[in-house]
């Protein structure tokens, strides 16, 4: 009898996924282009026009000043890591900015349309190391910044959730692995596993879309 029962539980066990958490592969949950979240795509667009700046920089020697000579030292030290510790470069040192509390009262969600039910600000990665920002803005200074770095921006996405822990709204970067898991980019510097028993996911947005999760 107690034979069977152990067969049963193992059984259920096996039966439930081993990882329940983000996932990329999610077509189901793809909302629209990025150009229907506004505040996002002009951020895209800022920050191809940063990419200038930041190309001209890695290919002057010397020629850069304040930030960017810092910007371009990360970068050429990251290009020599494996991915691995590119993640880790990458999250200290975005972590380490001024931190600047958002004036948002209300939840961010984006409506059925893909159009965004309240005004934010998205910053470029040169906007950030000028002056800071929220949650929001470090995960996408991570996301420009890892984009320098080679990273292609469909294993990537800035994804926001609800902290279940502190009961707030908090916006981390979600990397795609190898084996198709996904890791969060979070603001102690730690890099985790997506799983949903802390957050729950609002939506996520990357250069090539939105995906939303709440109806």
């Amino acid at each position: 009898m107690r034979k069977t029962a152990v067969a049963a539980l193992l059984a259920l066990l096996l039966a439930v996924p081993a990882f329940a958490g983000y996932r990329f592969d999610t077509p189901e949950d793809y909302l629209a282009d990025a150009a229907a979240l506004p505040a996002w795509a002009q951020t895209l667009e800022r920050h191809t026009a940063d990419r200038i700046v930041i190309r001209d920089c890695l290919d002057r020697e010397g020629d850069c000043e304040g930030r960017l000579e810092s910007l371009r030292h990360l970068i050429l030290k990251g290009a020599r890591l494996d991915e691995d510790d590119q993640l880790r470069l990458v999250n200290r040192n975005i972590n380490r900015r001024r931190y600047k509390r958002d004036r948002r009262t209300t939840a961010p969600s984006v409506a059925a349309s893909g159009e965004a039910k309240l005004s934010n600000h998205w910053s470029t990665l040169l906007e950030f190391l000028r002056r800071g920002g929220d949650c929001e803005d470090y995960a996408t200074a991570k996301y420009f910044l890892l984009r320098e770095l080679g990273y292609a921006p469909e294993d990537m996405r800035v994804l926001v959730t609800f902290d279940r822990k502190v009961r707030q709204y908090h916006a981390v970067l979600a990397i795609r692995r190898d084996d198709g898991s996904a890791w969060l980019l979070e603001s102690d510097n730690t890099i985790v596993r997506a799983r949903q028993n802390q957050y729950r996911f609002i939506y996520a947005v990357n250069e090539h879309g939105i995906w939303h999760y709440e109806d």
